[in-house]
Parts: C-alpha cells; sequence; structure tokens
C-alpha cells in the first residue's frame, strides 16, 4: 500500500503510425492521451506525465521512458505494468514500471537520447515495412552520407535544423551530437543511428534530409558548415518524413563517448 507520494518510471515502446504524437492534443489520438487516461482509471487519480522525447505524429519509440508522481494506494508497479498493457491498444507496450528516486525526471533528468532513421534504397518500396521506413528508389552514395554524419559530431548551433518552438525566439537551439553514422544493414537497407544530449524538434528527420541530399548528390558533405552558419532552415535541404524516425534509447548517467 502506497500512503506517500511516489516517483515511478515507465518504459515503453509503441509504433506511431496510428498516432498524433507522443503530446496530448484535443480531438486527436496521442500515445502520451491513451496513457494518462489508462493511468488515471487504474489509480483513481490526476496523472502528469513528464517524456523524454516528445515524438512527432507517425514517429517510433523503441525505448520511451515517461515519468510521473502518484500518492495513490493502489500503485503496484508490476500490477499496474499488467494492467496498462491490458488497456492501453496494441501498438503501445509497456516494458517496466519501476518506483524511482524523487528528483527523477524522465526529461529532465536524462544525459543522452539515441535515434535510429530507417532507409529502404531500393527500385520498389516494400509494403509490409512502408510505414516504419521511407523509400528512396534512386541510388544513394553512403560513403558521402557518412562523411556527413562525422561532421554532426559536437557542438553546434542547429538553428537551421530545427523548428523553433513557438513563442520562444530566444530558446537557444545548441545541441551536442554525441555519436552519428550510417549502419548498412543489407544491401538495400541503411539505418542513421544519431545520440545528443538532447534534440531540437525535427533535427533528427533535418539532419537524415541533409544527409540524404548528400547521398542524392545534390550538395557536398562540407556544405553542412554554411548551413549552420546561415542559422536560417530556409538553409537547410527538406527534412526527412516522420515514419522512419525511432527513439531507440534514452540514457540517465554518463552518456557514450563520442565516436572518433
Amino acid at each position: 500500500m502506497v500512503t506517500f507520494a511516489q516517483t515511478v518510471r515507465i518504459d515503453l515502446a509503441y509504433k506511431g503510425t496510428g498516432f498524433r504524437g507522443f503530446a496530448e492534443n484535443p480531438d486527436v489520438r496521442t500515445v502520451g492521451g491513451e496513457l494518462r487516461k489508462a493511468l488515471e482509471q487504474i489509480l483513481g487519480e490526476p496523472v502528469e506525465l513528464t517524456v523524454a522525447g516528445r515524438t512527432d505524429a507517425g514517429v517510433h519509440a523503441m525505448g520511451q521512458v515517461v515519468s510521473f508522481r502518484s500518492s495513490s494506494p493502489r500503485l503496484d508497479c508490476e500490477r499496474l505494468r499488467v494492467a496498462l498493457n491490458g488497456m492501453c491498444s496494441a501498438d503501445i507496450r509497456i516494458q517496466a514500471v519501476t518506483p524511482v528516486a524523487d528528483d527523477f525526471n524522465a526529461r529532465f533528468s536524462a544525459t543522452e537520447r539515441m535515434y535510429h532513421y530507417y532507409i529502404l534504397n531500393s527500385p520498389l518500396a516494400d509494403p509490409l515495412r512502408g510505414d516504419i521506413e521511407w523509400h528512396i528508389p534512386e541510388p544513394l552514395d553512403v560513403d558521402a552520407m557518412s562523411r556527413a554524419a562525422r561532421l554532426f559530431l559536437g557542438e553546434h548551433d542547429f538553428t537551421s535544423f530545427c523548428r523553433r518552438p513557438k513563442g520562444q525566439l530566444e530558446q537557444p537551439l545548441v545541441r551536442n551530437i554525441l555519436s552519428s553514422r550510417w549502419v548498412p544493414q543489407t544491401q538495400q537497407r541503411i539505418q542513421f543511428e544519431i545520440a545528443a544530449n538532447a534534440f531540437c524538434h525535427q533535427m533528427v528527420r533535418s539532419l537524415t534530409g541533409f544527409c540524404v541530399a548528400v547521398g542524392l548528390g545534390k550538395l557536398e558533405p562540407e556544405a553542412f558548415e554554411a548551413v549552420i552558419e546561415a542559422k536560417s532552415r530556409a538553409a537547410a535541404p527538406p527534412i526527412a518524413p516522420p515514419h522512419g524516425l525511432t527513439l531507440k534509447h534514452v540514457t540517465y548517467g554518463e552518456p557514450s563517448e563520442q565516436d572518433q
């Protein structure tokens, strides 16, 4: 029985195809909205969720983390995990529910977030995986894309590669990229792996779009510096579509070392 306020961590995965993102919005289906409603029904109290990464509409997650505070006497973490998986739709799965220290915050305690972006580079799309990968029929120069990805490493002002939050014109958009690389999965499938202390809105998709422009021969990898210096979204190529993006993992504690 819980008689005091307990901070709780939820680890979850979801397929974002049928959701309008994580954050709640009126009259649309969101991951956060569905999860909160299920929690409140089980616990019998209002719940306020904090999320590690506010994924956009169509974006997926394998390692999302949510935290909340509860003083409900109904709180039993293992029973809550089972109940949530019974109440939430099949495209959300709760991997773990854990009591954590009072100062834990899914967003602000995170030291690293890793995203993967999946591309199918073949003449024909795969109808079975079309909602989790970007199909590009034109041949891509993956070596050039890898050179571009290495230039992302370190601390930069990513104003050109971000969608600035409304009403926050002065918010700094400097981020530290800890790892960035393209990894061939098969002869036709490639995967962009990128990790940072934090990401700006649409930043991973914008960096993916830059790499694809390089891979198609529309830009040289070294154009990254000029785009960064422009501090304008107009200087960057079109962003990648959301459905190829997955939040892979969130780290709490020491982040990984930079790739060399």
